[in-house]
């Protein structure tokens, strides 16, 4: 019965957990499908709009770098309920702002809250899961993304079908508020060992760490005895491609084919669905490499070479191609995510630092897609898409060469201490 009730309560967890952050996406990804209304009712430029969407990156990152040290050090449940409440207050303000550097403050302040939640999210799930099913649980938290885009991007579409933009933050707004406090009043707080029935960190605890004591290393220290700027570089190559994606897609596919937003809608919310197919993916492939998770990812990077290969070759032939070229690119990325910022951050529980390096990690990637945000809107305005592509395959490229320099330095690290 003990160990019956024990599942039961990391069943809840994760649903809670899982519900969490798919809200999120709510106020996040609503930007994207909002853009191109954004664009004609207030006659901007891209270059502009992307600096709405950069502001969110670059605060995000920097926030999953002060919050991903914070949330190691406080109630998750707490930091969480925070982060969504605030959240979905900023995104109901944006609605009624008519200024673009108004919009742009906004956003990056939705995105330092929206920071606050992912590292405590894996910190959660950590201390109530068994390290033995860090890749089911990572990959099960990570098909949140992806259930937050499709009802995003749904509910967006319908808002603007039949109402103006600003409905399209408004009313998430409102959804996520509510949720906040549902998560705040049910979540149960974090375990300090598992409950009985279950030894929740007897693989943390019985797991032993060098001869070295690393749970005294400051950030930096810590970076750089475990070649973590390396994971780093690749996290930020990783960010350009994938959040370049979410945030330019479906502007992309519509002047691509000279179409508007509701004639697009099937090709790109095609994009999602393959996103969680390459989330599913990457457990898969991460199994037949005997869970070496470095090797998975470079082969997820080199792999989408080909797809944006294709986009430069075949997108002009019709958006569904288009649509299923990018979505490929798209879903890859998303199986390297999901490694990177969940799998990659657990092996680091047995140093208390699960919370420290998702954020670590998570703030490369989005200096990546900061970066991404407004360098594709000025490309674009300037030079057109195909120099888009032909960053997103030098981005794969240098992926793969930073995942490679981390995995022969973990190797020769391994022999040292053997």
């Amino acid at each position: 019965m003990k160990v019956d009730k024990a599942k039961s309560t990391q069943n809840k967890v994760f649903i809670l957990c899982w519900i969490a952050y798919a809200s999120a996406y709510l106020c996040r990804v609503n930007l994207s499908v909002a853009i191109p209304s954004i664009q004609q009712y207030f006659s901007w430029s891209k270059t502009s709009l992307g600096l709405v969407g950069s502001s969110f990156f670059w605060i995000y990152g920097i926030g999953q770098l002060i919050n991903g040290y914070l949330g190691d050090r406080v109630s998750g449940r707490t930091f969480i309920f925070i982060g969504l409440m605030a959240s979905a207050i900023t995104n109901i303000i944006f609605g009624f702002t008519p200024i673009a550097m108004g919009m742009i403050i906004l956003w990056a302040i939705n995105g330092y809250f929206q920071s606050m939640l992912w590292g405590p999210i894996i910190k959660i799930l950590t201390k109530w899961f068994p390290k033995e099913q860090n890749t089911r649980v990572s990959v099960g938290i990570s098909t949140s993304m992806i259930g937050g885009y499709l009802l995003s991007w749904s509910f967006s579409y319908q808002f603007l079908k039949y109402a103006s933009w600003y409905w399209v933050f408004i009313v998430p707004g409102i959804i996520v508020l509510f949720y906040a406090f549902v998560w705040f009043f049910i979540m149960k707080r974090e375990p300090y060992c598992l409950i009985d029935g279950l030894n929740f960190n007897t693989s943390i605890e019985k797991e032993l760490v060098h001869k070295h004591d690393e749970k005294g290393l400051t950030l930096s220290k810590f970076i750089r005895k475990n070649k973590l700027w390396t994971v780093a570089i690749a996290c930020i190559a990783q960010g350009i491609i994938k959040e370049g994606i979410s945030l330019w897609g479906p502007a992309f596919l519509m002047e691509k084919h000279h179409s508007d937003t509701f004639s697009s809608i099937s090709s790109i919310l095609l994009i999602p669905f393959m996103n969680l197919g390459g989330i599913l993916f990457s457990g898969w492939l991460n199994k037949k490499f005997a869970y070496n998770h470095k090797w998975t990812i470079m082969a997820l990077f080199s792999a989408s070479i080909l797809p944006i290969f294709g986009l430069l070759l075949f997108v002009n032939h019709s958006m569904p191609v288009g649509g299923l070229l990018l979505g490929t690119c798209s879903a890859l990325m998303y199986g390297a995510n999901t490694l990177l910022l969940s799998v990659i951050p657990m092996d680091y529980a047995k140093y208390n630092k699960t919370s420290t390096v998702a954020g670590f990690l998570n703030f490369s990637c989005y200096m990546g897609a900061g970066i991404s945000g407004v360098l594709i809107g000025a490309i674009s305005d300037y030079w057109g898409w195909n120099g888009i592509l032909i960053i997103w395959i030098l981005m794969a490229v240098l992926g793969v060469i930073m995942i490679l320099h981390s995995s022969l330095s973990n190797l020769a690290r391994e022999k040292v201490y053997d």
